[in-house]
């Protein structure tokens, strides 16, 4: 039975400055725990309604918890029989993009949702590092790593002052923007960054000036417009079909 200072504790990781301030992060769901297990985050704990022995280790606390208690300490409506707690990644010094690959530069991005599909779709192309601005919203948000579905933890997602990288990198910057040139004859290099600017704002005016190639997917229909995450699959997936 979980105590109510555990279950405080763990409804406070709801809130990102407590996961600040410990360190730690919610993964919720039986199969995003068991991503999270075969990665080499660390795990302080798995809470769990049942099967427990698919999370068997000797080195990992395991507690079985009722249905009811797992959603006191569930961000869901209706968890999926496991919620961990696990270790956020230990910031490091900024890591420079090596000049004959892409990464994903996103700015401003503030729905956890649509963060956590950007990172699936990064992970999905092979595009393991992701720069973030300091105003998007927190990867270790439970809707974020949720929406993620494992990703989050095969993916290198570090916030950092974007002027700062493109600046030092030297790499060409392809900004995904409404009147940009068209992707599907865009010509792109074997390496470069792309940016992505939120659905309400788009990208910063301090860094439009340092895009080199505007781009931007032309539409065939009506809609009003592509939210970050739609745009992002669609710009990536040309990019890697011109660099075949």
């Amino acid at each position: 039975m979980l105590s109510k200072n555990q279950i405080s504790y763990i409804k406070s990781l709801h809130q990102k400055k407590f996961r600040q301030m410990y360190g730690k992060f919610l993964v919720e769901g039986a199969k995003n725990v068991q991503e999270l297990l075969h990665s080499t985050w660390v795990t302080d704990v798995v809470y769990c309604t049942d099967a427990i022995e698919n999370y068997a280790n000797k080195e990992l606390a395991i507690e079985q918890v009722t249905e009811l208690e797992l959603q006191k300490i569930s961000t869901l409506s209706t968890p999926d029989r496991a919620v961990a707690v696990a270790q956020i990644a230990v910031a490091k010094e900024l890591v420079l993009p090596s000049a004959d690959k892409f990464y994903l530069l996103l700015d401003g991005i503030n729905d956890p949702g649509n963060l956590g599909a950007i990172i699936r779709i990064a992970d999905w192309f092979g595009w393991h590092s992701i720069y973030l601005s300091e105003n998007c919203v927190d990867v270790y948000n439970p809707k974020t790593v949720s929406a993620a579905k494992g990703s989050l933890f095969r993916t290198h997602c570090q916030y950092c002052d974007l002027l700062e990288l493109i600046g030092r990198s030297n790499m060409p910057v392809y900004g995904a923007v409404l009147n940009g040139a068209n992707v599907y004859s865009q010509k792109f290099n074997s390496g470069g960054l792309l940016l992505i600017g939120s659905e309400a704002n788009g990208i910063s005016e301090n860094l439009e000036p340092l895009i080199t190639n505007r781009i931007s997917i032309p539409a065939f229909g009506n809609a009003e417009s592509l939210n970050a995450a739609v745009a992002t699959g669609i710009l990536v997936s040309e990019i890697m079909r011109r660099n075949q």
